[in-house]
């Protein structure tokens, strides 16, 4: 998409938008979230908030707060990266809000947020006003007993911190967000780009998401990004330094453009020593974990990505879509075409 092309998408989406909004005759703002911070916040998880809105909120790139409001509530707060941010307002009727969201910060300093953070939770969960818990936000709701008979989305950085403080709460490392109505929670970093998405076309509609998601990324990216290969990274932890080499190697590379012998010369040992502590390590051998590793990728880029099967299948650094079909369904028991049709399904 080239630079005039992405200002007509925005003008276009912003024509629907305003179309909508003449036949409306109530104009306040379609969305609004307070915001309370607790000392060590990850910046992340307050921009993504911020940013979805103020792009949601606005005509073009304007930043005014027509149609979403947020306010971070009650007292300033460092992030963890040591910039502080100032409260724009005091504590607020929750009442006056969509959402109120709490950002967790690191986990030690949890205990040194103002009471009055915790006391204006209570209240806001007593109004019934829904609460998000973002990033280690998850951890303050749980101390505050908010998540009773609710499923916890958690970072798998935090998932042992979570499971052995709260051994009783129900919780998933594989999902964005989960929304249980009155407790929405989010792991933080881009999964709340997701949440904020779906919110925005919950309350302000499927334009207004399109536009958010256009302005939060590169759309004219043809396959995945750096980030996103990264993404369906999962580096087991391997005893043997030396093989641990080799599947760092493999994993970084997702499988394509490495062998067997080039797996051996990263852990520095002949291949015939390789072949067999490899498979002492991990169960298989080195040329089965790669193929493993490709279909891995290819299964995150089915469910995570408009490519299509024969983009995937050349990513993944097979000769043709059939031989790709055909390794994937004897791996995962159904097609990658069936595959993507469940999750369009399950999304529906």
């Amino acid at each position: 998409m080239s630079i005039d092309e992405a200002d007509d998408y925005v003008g276009w989406l912003d024509g629907l938008w305003q179309e909508r909004l003449a036949t409306t005759r109530n104009h306040e703002p379609e969305l609004s979230i307070g915001i309370l911070l607790w000392p060590g916040f990850p910046l992340m998880s307050l921009t993504g908030i911020v940013e979805s809105l103020r792009h949601a909120a606005d005509f073009g790139d304007h930043s005014r707060p027509l149609y979403c409001r947020w306010s971070v509530m009650g007292s300033d707060a460092s992030a963890s990266c040591g910039l502080l941010v100032r409260a724009d307002a005091p504590y607020t009727n929750p009442n006056d809000f969509d959402y109120i969201a709490v950002i967790g910060g690191l986990l030690p300093q949890l205990k040194t947020a103002p009471a009055r953070h915790r006391d204006y939770l209570r209240v806001a969960a007593a109004a019934g006003v829904p609460i998000i818990g973002a990033c280690t936000g998850v951890f303050v709701l749980a101390e505050e007993g908010l998540l009773v008979g609710h499923k916890a989305s958690i970072h798998p950085y935090h998932a042992l911190d979570f499971r052995t403080a709260f051994p009783r709460i129900a919780m998933s490392t594989r999902h964005d967000f989960i929304d249980g109505k009155t407790r929405i929670t989010v792991p933080g970093g881009v999964s709340i780009l997701a949440l904020m998405t779906e919110l925005v076309r919950r309350h302000s509609g499927d334009d207004r998401a399109a536009k958010v998601v256009h302005q939060l990324s590169l759309t004219d990216r043809k396959g995945p990004s750096a980030f996103d290969r990264e993404r369906a990274s999962e580096v087991p932890k391997v005893a043997d330094p030396r093989i641990q080499r080799a599947v760092v190697l493999i994993e970084s590379r997702k499988g394509t453009g490495v062998d067997s012998e080039r797996a051996a010369q990263a852990a520095g040992i002949s291949g015939r020593q390789f072949s067999r502590l490899f498979r002492e390590s991990m169960g298989v051998t080195p040329t089965r974990y790669i193929l493993l590793t490709r279909l891995r990728y290819a299964r995150f880029l089915v469910q995570h990505s408009s490519m299509g099967m024969t983009a995937i299948a050349f990513e993944t650094g097979f000769a043709d879509c059939a031989h790709f079909s055909t390794a994937f369904r004897t791996c995962y028991g159904v097609t990658p075409s069936s595959l993507r049709t469940e999750k369009v399904k399950a999304a529906a």
